[in-house]
């Protein structure tokens, strides 16, 4: 059915912390043995508090004069989705689509987005100042940008640009040292008459415990060009203190995190300061862990032992099997997509304090029984109404894993089908690529109406494993069977690589009705939540029986999404065809709301140019 290549473009990884991929048929030691330099420590610093309580909520809701949005685990986000990253558009008609499903048909009012404005970038910072506060011990440096519509035709010359927000958000760090991670975020976004439209924050509150030994950089070099594959194209990595996600139970202002730790973050050139892999720099505070792993006529199991700071939490990955486990035990019946030679099983296990230990092993053919162990080294962190499909070919990280579980579980939460779900070498780039070329698209990306994809790529497309080729912008033409809706969680694809909306001309021809492609201007950062938190918003959220928050447009589902979870300084991008005027920036999942016309070439609403929205998290 497709022709691998065994070479292929390198792609800009997608950012994650690092993840051991050693082998073993008897014996492995994946997780390295190297010690603390004598004399080199790092402060730990102790939680006192987690999140914001409700009382702190209240008090956020009425500085700022928005609604309380404080969040069961101690977060806050507050977004006025009447106007957060809304294009004014206005109704032209209503009809059907080839499935008779009701389509509205919005068209881009583009006086009223000539009349909105924007607040300068340092009013902003200076409006902000002293009234966002931090705790004791951070110190926040603010970053402010633009929320922007990008409009162009179909030859790739830009029409215009339009600015319909500002934003701010603040890097954070203690006592000099950069503080990076879920749990360590606050990011605003304002009007043009200074009005908070959105307002996201989680933080903890620390004090300095005591100091610990750390690993020396060059060691910690080391491990970043294994997490790396052997890449020592890198430069020495950087020492940070990493925050885990939030942990509070109905924000109460405790959670099971106990410490911030010291990690190294690894610096491989041409990649993202704040989104390479972490390395934990203090290992002997890293979760201990042993691995035995029997395969036998085509069963896995396998058990774990470990010690760590608790709870602990466990995650599977095989090279053949989509998992969904958390338990420190698994079995599983193999199930490749087609031949394989060996099966290779991945443990991560981590800590109250976001610190892991990653262990693999190796079963040729699936057979006969191997062990792991080590402590600390390189680790992750961290009714149908529609069909949905995921492909995830990393098998690396952890993160990538839970962000697909998290897509997949909510979307069946909702009533919503998962037509496939293909992982690590189950997922193939044939997949995507166009039937009349040779591909199965119209079997798989093409046969749902949205679907979530997590990788590595680069401006010029995104990969697969064995060597398969990538997808580029030549093989793809979605959207002629069915798709609507298209999630890159991916570096770069939809970057502007020259200022002038090259992405427009680069991916232009890809749609074919697709409705939607989402993705990330920057380097992005592997989130464990990413796809859980994204379907969450296409769907209200509700207490007993009121609505607490409206169902998102997909784009506000997106932007929100990366509002919430990556680092700050990364640009999100969604981009939409047009046929004149018209678009599908409004469009919400099927049965929330408005979904826009297919925009095709030759079609009943023809192709005519692209409108983009991209913004700062």
């Amino acid at each position: 059915m497709r022709t691998p290549r065994s070479t292929q473009r390198r792609a800009c990884a997608l950012a994650a912390l690092a993840v051991a991929t050693g082998t073993a048929t008897t014996v492995a030691v994946t997780a390295p043995s190297a010690t603390a330099a004598a004399g080199l420590t790092a402060t730990v610093y102790d939680i006192v508090k987690e999140g914001f309580t409700a009382d702190d909520g209240a008090r956020l809701a009425s500085t700022f004069g928005i609604g309380n949005a404080v969040r069961s685990d101690g977060s806050f986000a507050f977004t006025n989705a009447k106007v957060f990253n809304v294009v004014p558009s206005k109704l032209v008609t209503t009809t059907t689509d080839e499935n008779g499903n009701k389509v509205t048909v919005r068209a881009l009012n583009e006086a009223a987005l000539d009349k909105i404005t924007t607040m300068p970038t340092d009013d902003a910072i200076a409006k902000l100042s002293g009234v966002v506060t931090f705790p004791d011990y951070y110190e926040a440096r603010p970053i402010a940008g633009y929320t922007t519509v990008e409009i162009g035709d179909v030859k790739g010359a830009v029409r215009k640009t339009h600015d319909i927000d500002t934003t701010v958000s603040y890097q954070l760090s203690l006592k000099g040292v950069p503080l990076i991670g879920p749990g360590a975020k606050t990011r605003v976004a304002l009007s043009g008459g200074g009005d908070i439209i959105s307002y996201s924050a989680a933080i903890r509150e620390v004090v300095p415990s005591a100091d610990v030994p750390i690993l020396d950089p060059t060691e910690a070099f080391k491990l970043c060009v294994e997490a790396y594959g052997g890449n020592d194209s890198q430069s020495l990595p950087r020492l940070v203190y990493y925050s885990p996600p939030l942990s509070s139970k109905g924000a109460v202002g405790t959670g099971a995190a106990k410490q911030l730790l010291p990690h190294y973050q690894c610096q491989v050139k041409g990649g993202s300061e704040e989104t390479g892999r972490l390395i934990p720099a203090a290992p002997q505070l890293a979760p201990k862990v042993g691995l035995t792993v029997t395969g036998s006529k085509g069963l896995i199991t396998a058990k774990a032992s470990s010690r760590g700071t608790g709870p602990l939490t466990f995650g599977w990955q095989s090279s053949s099997t989509s998992l969904n486990v958390k338990g420190s035990a698994i079995s599983y019946s193999l199930a490749p997509r087609e031949g394989f030679d060996n099966e290779t099983l991945k443990l991560t296990v981590t800590d109250a304090n976001g610190v892991a230990t990653t262990l693999a092993v190796t079963l040729p053919g699936g057979e006969g029984t191997a062990t792991a162990s080590g402590q600390g080294g390189t680790g992750v962190v961290g009714g149908e109404l529609a069909s949905n499909g995921i492909e995830s070919p990393i098998t690396e990280w952890q993160c990538a894993q839970d962000s697909a579980n998290g897509f997949r579980s909510t979307m069946l939460a909702k009533g919503h089908s998962m037509s496939f779900d293909w992982r690590g070498n189950n997922a193939w780039s044939w997949d995507f690529k166009d039937q009349a070329q040779g591909g199965g698209d119209a079997s798989y990306i093409d046969a749902v109406d949205a679907a979530w994809y997590t990788g590595h790529g680069w401006p010029g497309g995104f990969t697969f494993n064995n060597g398969q080729p990538s997808v580029t912008p030549d093989i793809a033409r979605w959207g002629d069977d069915n798709l609507e809706w298209l999630q890159l969680e991916s570096c770069q694809v939809l970057q502007d690589t020259t200022g002038t909306l090259d992405h427009f001309d680069r991916w232009g021809q890809a749609f074919r009705g697709l409705h939607l492609l989402n993705g990330f201007h920057t380097n992005a950062y592997c989130d464990s939540r990413t796809g859980g938190r994204f379907a969450s918003y296409l769907f209200p959220e509700t207490f007993l029986w009121w609505e607490t928050r409206p169902a998102f447009t997909v784009v506000q589902a997106w932007s929100s999404m990366a509002n919430d979870l990556e680092p700050s300084g990364v640009r999100w991008r969604s981009m939409s065809p047009m046929s004149g005027s018209i678009h599908n920036l409004d469009d919400k999942y099927w049965g929330r709301g408005n979904v826009g016309p297919d925009i095709r070439p030759g079609g009943s609403y023809p192709l005519t140019g692209f409108i983009s929205v991209s913004g700062l998290t």
